[in-house]
């Protein structure tokens, strides 16, 4: 499950598994990461990857979670959990026609 982190007063890291390619195709090309690291198996898979950015861009970071992933998380951090459906954002909503 994607994870936000404050490793710093000034940092916030993204980490996700190796499952969440999604999310990783959509934030991958984004300029504010300021570091990547890949946590990787024994066979050379990623397992893990950290993404660093400056905490300033962290409403936007949550932002595009929710609309694009409909993830949301505590304001202290950790674990993304499904926003609950009708709550508001992008994610889920079918448009008029």
């Amino acid at each position: 499950m994607a994870e936000l982190r404050y490793p710093s007063e000034t940092d916030i890291q993204l980490c996700l598994g190796a499952q969440e390619q999604a999310i990783l195709a959509v934030v991958r090309g984004c300029s504010w990461w300021t570091k990547a690291d890949a946590d990787r198996d024994d066979t050379g898979n990623v397992t893990r990857v950290t993404l660093t950015a400056p905490r300033g861009m962290e409403s936007t970071l949550r932002s595009i979670l929710d609309k694009s992933f409909g993830l949301v998380f505590p304001p202290e951090g950790g674990s993304g959990v499904p926003r609950a459906r009708g709550s508001g954002g992008q994610f889920g909503r079918q448009r008029d026609r």
